[in-house]
């Protein structure tokens, strides 16, 4: 694309390439023919509602539409690979809303919670096998006997590793979900 294309060209260049006619893309914006005409010609452009609305029609973040950019961004130029052709018959699916954020940030983050995840349980596995390897009883100050796991922390003062590692084990999963999440850009 040109660095100087402006709305109106990113419109049309975003329909075709989604192989949509400007009756289709009409149709699916609950706007009339015209309107879509009038918005590829720069004669007028969508009210903001619309232009939101339009931007998730597109499969293209609303920073697509409106800023200078030389090119589509990931998830945009990926549903326009998919994207069926006309001559197949078939009636076009509306592509996805865009995520809130790109594939790759997507992929990392969701690594990225499997590994806390697992780093947090092994250390919490690795804390109970030496408690059933090593076993303690401690009694405390209020005459409190802790054995097993607790007993274990508390007598090899770990208190610090152990609530690490359970705090791991609960953030991965949050991490894995923002990872898996698809939100609306």
């Amino acid at each position: 694309m040109r660095k100087d294309l402006q709305l109106y060209g990113k419109i049309q260049a975003r329909r075709k390439a989604l192989g949509l006619s400007q009756e289709e893309l009409a149709q699916r914006m609950g706007v009339s023919r015209q309107s879509v005409t009038k918005w590829e010609t720069g004669l007028s452009a969508p009210d903001l509602d619309r232009l939101v609305e339009l931007a998730d029609t597109l499969g293209v973040s609303l920073d697509y539409l409106l800023r200078e950019q030389t090119e589509l961004p990931d998830a945009a130029a990926e549903s326009s690979e998919s994207a069926p052709s006309e001559s197949a018959g078939e009636e076009k699916p509306v592509p996805a809303a865009p995520a809130s954020m790109s594939a790759a940030a997507r992929h990392i983050v969701l690594a990225a919670g499997i590994l806390v995840f697992l780093i947090g349980a092994g250390g919490l596995l690795t804390m109970w096998i030496y408690s059933e390897l090593f076993p303690v009883q401690l009694v405390d100050g209020r005459g409190g006997v802790h054995t097993g796991l607790w007993g274990y922390v508390l007598a090899r003062d770990v208190k610090a590793l152990f609530w690490a590692a359970l705090a791991a084990v609960g953030a991965g999963p949050v991490l894995i979900a923002c990872g898996l999440r698809r939100g609306r850009a």
